[in-house]
């Protein structure tokens, strides 16, 4: 399981130095990673300059949702991800499958910053890419 994350992250990583297909940088359009510092505890990882700003204007605080509404919501944007990587694959700002294990629990920071990137996402590329549909 930590092997998958792992990899996950080594790809999302390598795919950061890719090039743009936006006209931006490429760290500009990243993906988030789900790193593991230390023993059972996660952090993502967002490379992405606009979704600090993007989050101060459209973010609610951590406690607006309840953690199994952000849960839930996660797996619903990560298999609608995971399906537009197998779709459009590397033309597209979906370009790594995320390995989110729905048994582990990640905690509801990471939850909670995944769901605002997802958010983020929709918003960016949601009518282009018709996601998380």
């Amino acid at each position: 399981m930590k092997i998958l994350i792992y990899i996950a992250i080594f790809s999302l990583l390598a795919t950061a130095c890719s090039p743009s297909y936006f006209g931006s940088s490429s760290r500009d359009r990243t993906q988030p990673n789900i790193v593991q510092p230390e023993e059972e505890e996660y952090e993502v990882l967002i490379f992405d300059n606009n979704f600090d700003r993007w989050m101060q204007t459209n973010g609610r605080p951590v406690g607006f949702y309840s953690p199994q509404y952000y849960e839930q919501k996660n797996r619903q944007y990560v298999a609608a991800w995971n399906e537009k990587v197998g779709r459009f694959g590397g033309n597209s700002p979906f370009q790594n499958i995320i390995n989110y294990d729905y048994s582990e629990d990640y905690g509801v920071e990471v939850n909670y910053q995944l769901f605002w990137y997802f958010k983020y996402v929709e918003d960016l590329y949601g009518r282009r890419y018709n996601f998380p549909v």
